[in-house]
């Protein structure tokens, strides 16, 4: 029988190296191509979905399984809400899915902070391209590289304050 905290870190190690790849993955195409793909999307989902519920079964938790999938919906009505407002493209609000179920699997603050730190990270970039290139408020940004890193920096921030 394989010890519980075993296949804790176990399952939380694949759960974050497939969605690293994939955001990274993501990112590359968003940034060359300013879209995120509905199937790249899906795929990275799922599999993060697969791992959660591997993970919370290792638990015997369901909440393990719960709050990302609230988190995951949480993310999106707020995506969702930009994008009919105007400055949010529909595959970002779509990568929300992804981004509110990974941090979901943290805590509810960081379903927040990682997404105010995708927000942040790229208002910086974006100041520095209108001051350095001469960037207009029309200049194209792709934010699923963003919202991926604020995953990341959430993820990191909260391994962190594990004692």
């Amino acid at each position: 029988m394989v010890d519980a905290h075993v296949g804790q870190m176990a399952t939380t190690i694949v759960l974050w190296l497939w969605f690293i790849g994939w955001a990274m993955a993501l990112a590359r195409l968003d940034i060359r191509e300013h879209r995120l793909p509905n199937r790249m999307v899906a795929i990275c989902f799922a599999g993060c979905v697969i791992a959660t519920l591997v993970h919370a079964v290792v638990l015997a938790n369901v909440t393990a399984l719960v709050t990302p999938a609230i988190a995951s919906l949480a993310a999106a009505t707020c995506f969702l809400i930009g994008h009919v407002t105007g400055g949010i493209g529909m595959g970002d609000v779509k990568f929300a899915l992804v981004t509110g179920w990974m941090l979901g699997t943290i805590s509810w603050s960081a379903v927040w902070w990682g997404h105010v730190a995708a927000f942040v990270l790229a208002g910086v970039v974006v100041t520095g391209g209108w001051l350095l290139r001469g960037w207009r408020r029309e200049h194209p940004v792709p934010f699923g590289p963003f919202m991926g890193l604020g995953v990341i920096v959430a993820g990191a921030a909260a391994l962190g304050s594990v004692g």
